[in-house]
């Protein structure tokens, strides 16, 4: 384990499974979600660290009095596409935020979650959205398309997928002050851009990132699809697994590969954090086979990657 990579276990959801597009994935407690980009709901296990193809996940509804009271699966025109799901600390308490990609109008909300009393409301807006698709720190003039969202305890990090025009932008806000009600736009901290690795010639993009407050640093998931626009799938060639600095610097990357070293063509569009262990740091990533199968890897990055990226 040279790389400080290895995957510890792995398995398939069938398309039967009704578990697809797996797009995020967030841990309160011993409880795991996991959101997909086409459906309305959040699915729930209170076995995080046991997950296999045979779990059974409560679903959570998101919304109430629309189209998406439905637990079912959308048309890529009617999706919601939420693509970013974290566990930020909120009120005092662990929440869910779940955000939509925006890059389409109806694609333009963030939900907030509360696990203790099941409330949902609406955390950020379509002017919110408005801002971050005319900021050219994030976006640098593409359309929007928000992959990941993270957050320390005072910070929230909001992601562009930039493969388009390879131009990575992150926007740090305060989170305190849009805790107390502030607007994305008067919350801004800082931006910054990141360097992404390539592979066979094309561009990477944010699909994910967990923020490990015991290491001070943003473990992030980074997608290559061959794709012209936010909209259109394209040919997947695989993913890549990041350790990046809370200002922005890269400080480790691997492409995701089997036991011979064969790279997987897979797009990793969600991890999570899911415990310490002797050997490192143990994570959950989630795929969307646009259509297909979802896999879920659990991977150990071990202590001397750490080690590396701190010294």
């Amino acid at each position: 384990m040279s790389s400080g990579f290895k995957i510890l276990e792995h398995f398939i959801f069938s398309e039967d499974s009704n578990v697809s597009a797996l797009s995020g994935a967030a841990c309160v407690g011993n409880d795991l979600y996991l959101v997909g980009d086409d459906v309305g709901y959040l699915l729930k296990t209170n076995q995080k660290n046991n997950i296999s193809r045979a779990t059974v996940f409560e679903k959570i509804p998101l919304f109430e009095h629309s189209e998406y009271t439905t637990l079912r699966m959308f048309s890529k025109e009617t999706k919601p596409d939420f693509e970013a799901l974290s566990c930020i600390h909120f009120d005092g308490q662990p929440q869910l935020l779940v955000m939509g990609s925006g890059s389409t109008e109806n694609r333009k909300k963030a939900l907030l979650y509360n696990p203790v009393n099941h409330q949902i409301r609406i955390l950020l807006d379509a002017a919110d959205y408005h801002f971050l698709e005319h900021c050219l720190a994030l976006t640098g003039g593409a359309d929007l398309n928000i992959e990941a969202v993270c957050s320390d305890q005072n910070n929230l990090y909001i992601f562009q997928r930039g493969n388009i025009n390879r131009f990575h932008g992150v926007l740090v806000f305060d989170l305190i002050k849009i805790q107390n009600g502030k607007s994305l736009e008067s919350a801004l901290k800082n931006s910054f851009n990141l360097t992404l690795p390539e592979l066979e010639g094309a561009a990477s993009g944010i699909s994910d990132a967990y923020f490990l407050v015991e290491k001070n640093l943003i473990i992030a998931t980074a997608a290559v699809e061959q794709t012209l626009n936010t909209y259109d799938d394209g040919t997947v060639l695989g993913s890549f697994i990041l350790l990046i600095s809370p200002e922005g610097e890269t400080l480790y990357k691997h492409l995701i590969q089997d036991t011979k070293g064969q790279t997987l063509a897979i797009k990793v569009e969600g991890i999570t954090w899911l415990e310490s262990t002797s050997d490192g740091e143990v994570f959950l990533l989630v795929t969307d086979s646009d259509g297909g199968d979802s896999e879920v890897f659990k991977i150990l990055l071990s202590n001397s990657v750490f080690a590396n990226s701190s010294s």
